[in-house]
Parts: C-alpha cells; sequence; structure tokens
C-alpha cells in the first residue's frame, strides 16, 4: 500500500518497525508515534519511536541512512569538534544527516475493517 503526507509518499516498505506501532486511543506510556523522516520529499523511513532521537537511532540501526554515513577518513573534514555529525544507532556511527527532514505522523486507530476492506481491494480474480 500506498500514502501520502503533505505531498510526500510512502509506502509499507518505508516502515522500519511496523511491530512497535500502538495505535491512537491505545495504551501508549511511552507515546510512541511514527516519524516519516524524508531527504527533500524522498521518504527514506517511517519509524515508530517515542522521540525523534530514537526515531534517528533505529533508521541508523536498520540500515536506513547509509547514504548518509561519514566514513573515517571523511571525518576530520568536519573539524576536531565534528560540527555536522550525529553519532546515531547502537555503534554510535558518524552520519551527516543535516539535511534531512522529519515529518511526525498522525497516528491513526486501529481498524480491523480498514485493514479488511484494503485487503478484499487487492485481491485479484
Amino acid at each position: 500500500m500506498q500514502a501520502e503526507y503533505r505531498q510526500i509518499t510512502f509506502t509499507d516498505n518505508d516502515v522500519v518497525n511496523p511491530t512497535d506501532f500502538i495505535a491512537s486511543g491505545d495504551y501508549n506510556p511511552y507515546k510512541v508515534r511514527p516519524f516519516l523522516i524524508h531527504d527533500h520529499g524522498t521518504a527514506l523511513a517511517v519509524v515508530f519511536a517515542d522521540c525523534l532521537s530514537d526515531a534517528f537511532d533505529i533508521c541508523a540501526d536498520e540500515g536506513r541512512l547509509q547514504g548518509f554515513a561519514i566514513f573515517e577518513a571523511e571525518l576530520g573534514d568536519y573539524g576536531p569538534d565534528e560540527q555536522g555529525v550525529s553519532r546515531l544507532g547502537n555503534a554510535g556511527e558518524a552520519y551527516d544527516i543535516e539535511g534531512l527532514d522529519v515529518l511526525e505522523l498522525p497516528n491513526p486507530p486501529f481498524s480491523f475493517a480498514a485493514l479488511f476492506t484494503a485487503m478484499q481491494g487487492q485481491k485479484t480474480v
């Protein structure tokens, strides 16, 4: 399936951690919500997380930010303070994500009827 939010199209394949989805109205003590991470309108990932920092960490760990990774040999270009470098993921690897943007998506409620209807529309006879 495909969806659009503020003129940015994303698909189910862009969702990094679908099992972490918590529907609106369900018990959600950590306020997990969907973040759409994109590069100038091109979706890189939709991540369910309790904060933006965790969303980027999850993206890094799942390999969705490889195009923004900084190699050791390039770190010197960022100066001694590593200005513009973000250390992300469990390994704390270096990324240059300053050009990326994030939209916090509205969290939809769970609807079996909507999922079932979508499934029926995809059936081919």
